[in-house]
């Protein structure tokens, strides 16, 4: 779960954003990712989003993984002439690399019943320092139809306990030559199915 706080044009906004992932089988998940935000700078203040769908890991080797996902999406305000309900397509990447660094990559297409479209981007760049410690520099690109085209920086620093359950602490502003809309980012990090094995395995 991920919280944010920020300002935008002189007001404050809230952002929370979840992802679960339940596997199948080796190759397949169930993904679930709601969205919602209080921003007081749009009308109207509060929206929301999700997706539910399947994950397909098309090939894995020791140091890269390719995958693709296919989600119903639904929105809370969608442009005037389109409907709430829509698919979304991705495609994501990750490769490892030396030193206990890593590159993930993700694009989406998003189009709601109606004709909207939205394009996403997200790139990631990690290293780990240890067991305990990892830093993270992404970006984000968000390419509505309808609505300006943002695209934003977060640096952020993830700690992981004995369990590898991780606290995220980072910072998020926008890069696009836009208004700044700084914001401090909160994450929690767990992965129920490795738990669950440590906890057979003591037994």
């Amino acid at each position: 779960m991920t919280s944010s706080y920020g300002r935008r044009d002189g007001l404050s906004y809230y952002e929370t954003s979840g992802y679960l992932e339940a596997p199948l089988t080796h190759n397949d998940s169930i993904v679930i990712a709601p969205w919602t935000i209080q921003d007081y700078s749009s009308d109207p203040v509060v929206r929301a989003e999700a997706t539910i769908g399947l994950k397909h890991v098309i090939t894995r080797s020791e140091h890269t993984i390719t995958a693709v996902q296919a989600s119903a999406l639904w929105v809370s305000a969608p442009p005037g002439h389109c409907e709430e309900g829509g698919v979304e397509v991705r495609a994501l990447g990750g490769v490892n690399l030396p030193h206990n660094a890593f590159v993930n990559a993700e694009v989406a297409e998003r189009v709601l019943s109606g004709g909207c479209a939205d394009q996403r981007a997200e790139f990631t760049a990690g290293i780990h320092a240890g067991r305990h410690w990892m830093g993270l520099a992404q970006v984000f690109v968000d390419g509505p139809q309808y609505g300006d085209e943002t695209v934003k920086a977060q640096l952020s620093l993830v700690h992981f306990d004995n369990h590898h359950r991780g606290i995220q602490l980072g910072i998020r502003d926008r890069i696009d030559g836009g208004e700044h809309e700084l914001a401090l980012v909160l994450s929690f990090w767990t992965e129920p199915g490795r738990a669950r094995r440590r906890q057979r395995e003591r037994d």
